[in-house]
């Protein structure tokens, strides 16, 4: 049902804006605990523990963002794996520069690397995505597409102003063939679970405006399809994740807040 309505909240793409000044993202560094959230029948999976470590770094003229997670899977054989996810990028303010690296390892084997560069000839204007690895490659982006955290900065500005779904057409380098259709609904946040221990650290950090946001990805805009996965954040206004929830069809995992820690702003 839920991608049903993501489906019809999304039949029309969104008007691409500049980064919302209005909206002022937090440098932060924060820690989630990875669970099992469900598995579905023939996905062979039993049980997911890991972490993930997000932090976002303002560096005057940009963010820098890195990402890692590292999950071990245990299947119903009895077979156990780990990966080790690692993800890091710069994308400018002006939303008009991306550069990002994406490494993915299992049992200490290297999977995937990704590394390039994309840029946009202007805000709603068309791109161009180029990769070193795995091999050269590059190709053109479509008018009013958007870089990570300018598509999280209007995410904020739409749940501010009481919009309920938005669409637009996202790049963030995490794959060799284009940009994704994210189609996003905006709600209530979800209740924390009963008994939740509390997050140490920043505190004051987490006393935001909160909004619960639910994300399809469709791989080039191909919404006839069920989507690659699904995220929903507890998203608060200064970009912070209080948990998220990632489906990737067979499975998804849960991750709570446990650790977050602010960063300075430089001097610019």
């Amino acid at each position: 049902m839920l991608v049903l309505w993501i489906s019809q909240a999304a039949d029309a793409q969104q008007r691409v804006e500049a980064p919302p000044p209005d909206v002022v993202l937090v440098p932060h560094r924060a820690s989630y605990e990875m669970k099992l959230s469900v598995a579905r029948p023939n996905s062979g999976i039993v049980e997911v523990n890991g972490n993930m470590v997000l932090e976002t770094v303002d560096s005057c003229d940009g963010w820098n963002i890195k990402q890692r997670i590292k999950l071990t899977f245990l299947r119903n054989d009895g077979e156990e794996f780990e990966t080790d996810s690692n993800f890091t990028s710069y994308e400018s303010k002006d939303g008009l520069e991306l550069r990002f690296s994406v490494r993915n390892v299992q049992n200490d084997e290297v999977e995937e690397e990704l590394r390039g560069q994309a840029d946009l000839e202007g805000i709603g204007g068309k791109g161009r995505a180029s990769f070193t690895l795995p091999e050269a490659r590059s190709f053109d982006l479509p008018s009013g597409t958007l870089f990570p955290t300018s598509h999280l900065a209007l995410i904020i500005k739409h749940a501010r102003q009481g919009d309920k779904s938005v669409s637009y057409k996202v790049f963030d380098g995490a794959r060799l063939d284009g940009a994704f259709q994210v189609n996003a609904v905006i709600g209530r946040p979800p209740k924390p679970p009963a008994g939740a221990p509390a997050v140490r650290g920043d505190g004051s950090l987490l006393r935001q405006p909160a909004w619960g946001v639910r994300f399809a990805f469709f791989a080039n805009g191909d919404q006839g399809a069920p989507p690659e996965y699904e995220l929903a954040l507890d998203l608060l206004a200064n970009g912070v994740a209080r948990s998220m929830l990632l489906d990737y069809g067979d499975f998804a995992v849960d991750a709570r807040l446990i650790q977050i820690q602010a960063l300075p702003r430089p001097k610019c």
